[in-house]
């Protein structure tokens, strides 16, 4: 019977390869995934081949993240700082709440927000290497995130307003989920205008 580890890592296995193929008009400058012992090396690599700048992305550091994960948490989901050790954030998220599919879900995060507007990004720790939580915080320009998830591999990740307003996320399935009114009000002008996007139903958590 295979173990609850061997599965998540097929389920990874089976995420990344389909999230190569889905991205295959998309820049990137890794195509497979080599083992690493830090997940951080492939977000620095990714972001040197972009030529991006501290200004442009930057690691928040570690006596910084952990307050602000929390702050993101007990805001936009129902898990408190126990989501810090929880993947699957984007199944208990408050609303308001709306969602979207569309072939390659970052092309539109430039749709959806001001390029320049910088934003806190929250990355899965795709290797379960972190020794404590889940989740990488950085800090950038929207147009510079985009650009990184292009460059890498597929993860679950999370773009959350600095103000609080609202949060972004991709979840494995590629379903690009909002939460807070101003951002769920341009996912649904988004679904009514956009021919390439498929309309998802996702589970509404009270708040």
């Amino acid at each position: 019977m295979p173990t609850f580890n061997n599965l998540k890592l097929k389920i990874k296995v089976y995420f990344i390869l389909g999230k190569l193929i889905e991205k295959t008009t998309a820049p990137k400058h890794m195509l497979f995934v080599t083992q690493r012992s830090d997940f951080r090396i492939d977000i620095e690599e990714a972001k040197q081949a972009l030529n991006l700048s501290e200004n442009d992305f930057r690691l928040v550091s570690l006596h910084e993240y952990e307050r602000i994960l929390i702050a993101i948490l007990d805001k936009f989901t129902t898990l408190g700082k126990k989501g810090l050790g929880y993947s699957c954030w984007w199944d208990s998220l408050k609303k308001p709440i709306s969602s979207i599919q569309m072939e390659y879900a970052p092309a539109v995060l430039t749709e959806l927000v001001p390029p320049e507007e910088t934003v806190w990004f929250i990355a899965e720790d795709w290797l379960s290497t972190k020794l404590h939580g889940k989740f990488w915080l950085y800090e950038g320009k929207v147009v510079a995130v985009t650009e990184l998830l292009g460059e890498m591999y597929g993860f679950e990740y999370y773009v959350v307003s600095k103000k609080f307003e609202w949060l972004l996320g991709e979840d494995h399935h590629g379903i690009l989920i909002g939460v807070g009114y101003p951002i769920v009000e341009k996912i649904e002008y988004l679904k009514s205008n956009c021919k390439n996007a498929r309309v998802t139903k996702h589970l509404m958590v009270s708040s």
